[in-house]
C-alpha cells in the first residue's frame, strides 16, 4: 500500500464527520459518460451538430418539450447502470455513522441507489420526473419502462427533476450542503474538476481538519488540500476497503 493510501486510511479511520463531495468522475466506472471530458457526452452530442447546453436548457424545454424528453430518453436515462464500489463505499461509511452524507454534482441518482440516505443533489436527479402542470410525480423506472413523455393524468409533457441551464440551484439544497460542509471534520472530494460554479465554490465553507481531493486531473483547489491523489477512484477505494470495510 503506497504512502498516499496509508495517509488516506489514517484520515478516514480517525474521522467522525466525513462529508463527500462528488462529481462526474465517480460515475464513469458505472458506465455513465463524463459530460465534459474528451469522448464524453458533450463531445458525442456536439458531433451531431447540437449544443449540449441548449438541449439541457429551459429554452429548449419550453420551445420543444417533446424533443427535450426524447433527448432525455436517448442520452440521459441508462437502464443498465448501477452503483460502483465508490458509491457503495460512501454509503457504507454513512451507515457506520462516520459520514454526514454526500453532496453531489451528479444527476444519475446512483448515490441513493447505493443506499446513501443523506444526499444533497445540487443539480437535481434523474430518479424523479414530474408534470409541471399538475405536479404528478414519476419514478425513473416508470418513465423508462413505459417510455413516458406525457403525464398520464393531464397529458402535459413531463420533465426530469434536474436543474437546467437557465434555472437556479435549489436554495434549500444549497443550505443543507453548506451546513454539512461546515459541520464536517473531513471533506473528501471525489471525481470533480471543481470548476463548475457555484457548486464547486461550496467547499470554501469547509473549516475542518482534513481536505482530501481524489481526481484524475488537477483542480483549482489542490493546493488547499492536505492530501491530493491523482488516480482512478475505484482503484483507490479498492485498496482501502479491505481494511476499512472488513
Amino acid at each position: 500500500m503506497n504512502e498516499n493510501i496509508e495517509k488516506l486510511k489514517a484520515i478516514i479511520n480517525q474521522a467522525q464527520k466525513i462529508v463527500f463531495f462528488t462529481g462526474a468522475g465517480v460515475s464513469v466506472a458505472s458506465g455513465i459518460p463524463d459530460f465534459r471530458s474528451i469522448g464524453g457526452l458533450y463531445d458525442e452530442i456536439s458531433k451531431k451538430g447540437y449544443s449540449p447546453e441548449y438541449l439541457l436548457s429551459t429554452d429548449y424545454l419550453h420551445s420543444d418539450s417533446i424533443g427535450f424528453m426524447d433527448f432525455c430518453h436517448q442520452y440521459l436515462l441508462f437502464a443498465d447502470k448501477a452503483p460502483n464500489p465508490v458509491h457503495k463505499w460512501i454509503a457504507e461509511l454513512e451507515q457506520r455513522q462516520q459520514s454526514l452524507g454526500v453532496i453531489t454534482q451528479n444527476i444519475d441518482g446512483l448515490h441513493s441507489d447505493a443506499g446513501s440516505q443523506h444526499v444533497d443533489e445540487l443539480h437535481g436527479t434523474l430518479n424523479r420526473f414530474y408534470c409541471p402542470n399538475c405536479q404528478q410525480q414519476y419514478t425513473k423506472n416508470e418513465v423508462m419502462q413505459q417510455q413516458l413523455i406525457q403525464c398520464k393524468h393531464c397529458g402535459h409533457v413531463i420533465r426530469p427533476d434536474i436543474v437546467l441551464y437557465g434555472e437556479m440551484l435549489d436554495q434549500a439544497t444549497i443550505t443543507r450542503a453548506v451546513q454539512k460542509i461546515t459541520q464536517a471534520d473531513t471533506l473528501i472530494v471525489l471525481g470533480s474538476s471543481l470548476v463548475v460554479q457555484p457548486a464547486a465554490g461550496l467547499i470554501s465553507n469547509f473549516q475542518g481538519q482534513h481536505l482530501v481531493i481524489i481526481n484524475k486531473d488537477t483542480t483549482p483547489y489542490d493546493h488547499f488540500a492536505e492530501l491530493v491523489i491523482h488516480d482512478d477512484m475505484v482503484t483507490v477505494v479498492e485498496q482501502l476497503t479491505g481494511d476499512i470495510l472488513s
